[in-house]
């Protein structure tokens, strides 16, 4: 079966989307020996793809001509002609698979991915760029693609929020990186960042309205732990979101995947005060380095947590100060630790293979595009 996913994403969001999209690229390249993973520069002209397995759709020659592009970027050529260059680069393929509905081509099956469905819930929590990806999603679910869901909470929420029937919706789930396993932090990151070794606790994640980062900073002040510091690593922001000033608070945009292995490592404990995620890939990436997990009940994340750390009501404040002081005590951190170790490990070959069977059974969508 020939495969093709649309990669761009990857490019444009360096959060939890671009990561897990990147992530079913190599776990489809893994599963099915005629995959391609398909990256449109054209969107992204001062960035390079980070998926590397990615075939990079050529840009046309009259890019490259100073006097006549100008004239034909503004007429539009290049979306106009996107879908069929794409298929003539890529040909016709089995399926191909959108994730941020912006580059566009053409299949015998149709699927896009469906994250959330905050876009249509909670619409002020969004910019206007990805208000309008997410109105393309809905109108190719409507012409009949099919959807891959992120998990099972993922997948009840599009088959109610379009009317699907369950069998063109599937969850394919998520995995941490190989990348993330237990070991010891690299000192000197977090010398660096100031910080020692069990003496932080730490939240990963883009600084947008719904990750309620300000509810976590005002609760961990409030729980005033001594020597102990909150440490919040993101790269996406949006929202105008004021954080409470502290000297305890250390907020970083700037680090790499080898630098988050070093903080998962490090930390006491992961953070997820969510009001609702679509997964909480952060919550794998810290189970998979045997890292606690205090989460709130948001959305997927009791399915992505399993059992396997502590589950808070989302905003409750008292609740939240009260397992940040719980967690300055070796016993319950020691109790969490456990519970994160058996956690069961998923790859993204797993996802890949999951993601190929549910292409392998849903019906011919030829029209799409």
């Amino acid at each position: 079966m020939k495969t093709v996913l649309d990669v761009t994403i990857s490019t444009h969001s360096r959060g939890g989307v671009g990561r897990w999209v990147a992530g079913l690229s190599r776990g489809l390249t893994a599963a099915n020996p005629d995959h391609c993973s398909l990256d449109v520069p054209e969107t992204h002209a001062l960035n390079v793809t980070s998926v590397s397995e990615a075939r990079v759709l050529p840009v046309p020659f009259w890019t490259r001509v100073p006097l006549i592009r100008r004239h034909l970027y503004r007429a539009g050529l290049l979306e106009a002609t996107r879908a069929k260059r794409i298929r003539r680069f890529a040909g016709t393929p089995d399926v191909i698979h959108l994730s941020g509905v912006q580059p566009f081509g053409f299949g015998r099956k149709t699927v896009v991915t469906f994250f959330d469905d905050t876009p249509w819930t909670t619409p002020d929590s969004h910019t206007a760029q990805t208000l309008f990806y997410s109105r393309r999603l809905e109108g190719l679910i409507r012409q009949g693609a099919s959807v891959a869901a992120i998990s099972e909470w993922a997948a009840e929420r599009a088959v109610r929020l379009f009317g699907l029937s369950p069998e063109r919706v599937c969850s394919v789930g998520g995995a941490p990186d190989e990348l993330f396993s237990p070991g010891a932090p690299d000192p000197g990151l977090l010398r660096r960042l100031g910080l020692e070794p069990g003496r932080f606790l730490l939240h990963v994640g883009s600084f947008v309205p719904r990750k309620n980062i300000p509810f976590l900073v005002e609760s961990f002040i409030r729980a005033s732990v001594p020597e102990v510091k909150l440490v919040l690593a993101g790269v996406e922001k949006w929202g105008g979101q004021r954080i409470p000033s502290s000297p305890m608070v250390v907020c970083r945009d700037d680090l790499s995947d080898s630098d988050l292995l070093s903080l998962y490592r490090g930390a006491r404990a992961l953070l997820v005060p969510s009001s609702e995620e679509g997964l909480g890939l952060p919550v794998l990436e810290a189970f998979a380095c045997g890292t606690p997990v205090v989460s709130s009940d948001g959305g997927a994340l009791p399915e992505t947590v399993g059992g396997c750390g502590l589950i808070l009501p989302a905003l409750d404040g008292d609740a939240w100060v009260r397992a940040i002081r719980d967690l300055a005590s070796e016993k319950t951190a020691a109790v969490l630790r456990t519970m994160a170790e058996n956690h069961a490990r998923t790859t993204w070959e797993d996802v890949g293979r999951r993601t190929l069977e549910f292409y392998r059974r849903i019906p011919e969508t030829t029209g799409i595009g």
